[in-house]
Order: structure tokens, then C-alpha cells, then sequence
């Protein structure tokens, strides 16, 4: 009979802490909609890497500035797992500079006391966007990416002082693979998408008809947009350069189609990823110069 007890007291707490869960949820939403984020300014960079292997960060940054002619509103940052602290994130390179767009990889079972100790050890949070496990679509189902991102998302609220939260899926995934099932809105201040036109063959569409599904579903639940990674495959002959550039240059139109702002435009990359580098033609780097422009 004792053990029937403390099982059934065990599942009633089970599910005292899952509605505590709801409520502080719940609680977070009203607050944002009672105080609502002001809409972003639109920052436009791009990923920095690792061409010169042997070249420090600050000099990588410095050289990808000079062939846009343009300072880097915004970097792209990527951190393959869970860093132990803000001195083992590549955030260290350029926080409290630049606006940074920041994915980690947290695992199922990473704790939310082991993010809070992760994101209080960021000395300005400002200006840093927080992407909890970067197109989860390609590891895991979405029922395991909610729980997790509802983990990350508690250690967010704990320690506070960020930009905003929220996934960056694949956005062939809006069209063809129900990406958006992975999106919490109640629980995010944007969402994001990844854009590489040549791997679906549409080259002929603008940004804005690409991106449409995902467009739609920002605007329709009050979430500000971003473009974590855009690009186009140089090596795809097919598609001549003039098409690939009028695709970049397309993006200065995205903007207009955010109606809580979009946030950010990050082009990958400026050094590295081969044929999708964006100095492997000057119309893509001249494209890329206008859209950057258009949110000056």
C-alpha cells in the first residue's frame, strides 16, 4: 500500500511541476504581450571561419569588413556543443562589438542549471540572439527539440539581459517538411530560417516568395524574423552568376514583408564553405554590398 502511495504522490508531482511549468509559460507570454519587444533594427553580416587557420579572430573579422566595404552589423557564431563557459564560446571573439547570432548544441539531457551557469557567464548579453540547437529538423523529432528548447528557454529567462530567443529551422522544411511543427511561438521572440536557393533548384524565385510560409507565420504570431544563413552554390553551373546575384540582391526586399522586423540577414560565409564562399564571384559580393545597403 506504501508504494502505491509514493507512486501516485510521485506522478501528482509530476504534473504539479508540469502545470508550475505551463503557468510560468503562460506568465511569460502575457508579459511579453503587455510589453512588447520593440521591433529590431535590421543588422546585416555574415559567419566569419577558418580560411586562415593560423589568422586570429579580430584579423578574420577585419579582412571579411574589407571585402564588403561595409562594417559587420552582425556575426553568425556557432558553437558545436555545450561550452563550458563564455571563455570556451566562440561568443569570445567579438561580444560587446557587434550584434552576435548565437547556436549551440544542447543535448537532451543537458541540464538547465548547466545553461544558466553558460549564460550568466556572458558579460554583455545585450546584443546577443540566442538559437537553441541550430535546424534541429536534421537530428531529432520535434517532441524531443521542445523539450529541450523549453530547458533552454528557462535558463534564458533565469539569467535575462539577452536580445531575444528562438529556433532557426530550414525553410525547404516550411514548404515540404512541416518544419515549423518545431517552433514554439509563445515561447520565442523570432523565428529564423537558413536559405541555400541553389539546393532546391528555385534560383528563378525572389527571397520574399522563397521564405513566404515562414514569412507568414512570423507575422501571424508577433514574432520578429531573421536569416541565419543565406547563400548560393557557385559551383552549380547551371545557374549562371548573374541569376545567383539577382537571388542575394533579392533580400533587400525581405524586410518589407516582416511586419515585426527582421532582425538580422546573415550571409554564409564570408571565409569559408567552399563553392558557397561570398567572394567566389564580385556580383555576389556587390549583391550582397546592396542588400546591406537597403537596411543601412
Amino acid at each position: 500500500m506504501s508504494e502505491l502511495v509514493t507512486v501516485l504522490g510521485e506522478a501528482a508531482l509530476d504534473r504539479i511541476n508540469a502545470l508550475a511549468d505551463r503557468v510560468r509559460e503562460l506568465e511569460d507570454r502575457v508579459s511579453a504581450l503587455e510589453d512588447p519587444a520593440p521591433t529590431p533594427v535590421t543588422s546585416t553580416g555574415m559567419a566569419v571561419g577558418w580560411r586562415g587557420r593560423g589568422t586570429s579572430w579580430p584579423r578574420l573579422i577585419e579582412e571579411a569588413q574589407a571585402m564588403a566595404e561595409r562594417p559587420m552589423r552582425v556575426r553568425r557564431v556557432y558553437d558545436p556543443d555545450v561550452p563550458a563557459s563564455f571563455e570556451a564560446s566562440h561568443l569570445r571573439h567579438d561580444n560587446g562589438r557587434r550584434v552576435q547570432v548565437w547556436s549551440f548544441k544542447p543535448g537532451v539531457g543537458t541540464s538547465s542549471d548547466e545553461l544558466v551557469r553558460l549564460f550568466a557567464s556572458i558579460p554583455d548579453r545585450s546584443d546577443v540572439w540566442v538559437v537553441p540547437f541550430h535546424e534541429p529538423r536534421d537530428d531529432m523529432p520535434p517532441e524531443e527539440y521542445h523539450a529541450l528548447y523549453r530547458t533552454a528557454h528557462r535558463a534564458f529567462v533565469e539569467v535575462g539581459g539577452f536580445a531575444g530567443i528562438g529556433p532557426c529551422l530550414v525553410n525547404w522544411g516550411v514548404r515540404e517538411r512541416n518544419e515549423l511543427e518545431y517552433a514554439i511561438p509563445e515561447l520565442s521572440d523570432f523565428l529564423a530560417v537558413d536559405t541555400y536557393v541553389d539546393l532546391e533548384g528555385t534560383p528563378e524565385e525572389p527571397a520574399v516568395d522563397h521564405l513566404r510560409s515562414a514569412l507568414d507565420y512570423a507575422n501571424a504570431h508577433g514574432l520578429a524574423f531573421g536569416v541565419g544563413e543565406f547563400g548560393v552554390d557557385h559551383d552549380r553551373r547551371e545557374v549562371s552568376p548573374e541569376r545567383k546575384a539577382a537571388w542575394i540582391r533579392s533580400f533587400a526586399e525581405v524586410g518589407d514583408h516582416a511586419e515585426h522586423g527582421l532582425a538580422w540577414l546573415c550571409y554564409f560565409h564570408a571565409d569559408v564553405g567552399g563553392n558557397f564562399r561570398l567572394d567566389n564571384h564580385p556580383d555576389y559580393v556587390s549583391a550582397y554590398r546592396h542588400v546591406w545597403d537597403a537596411y543601412a
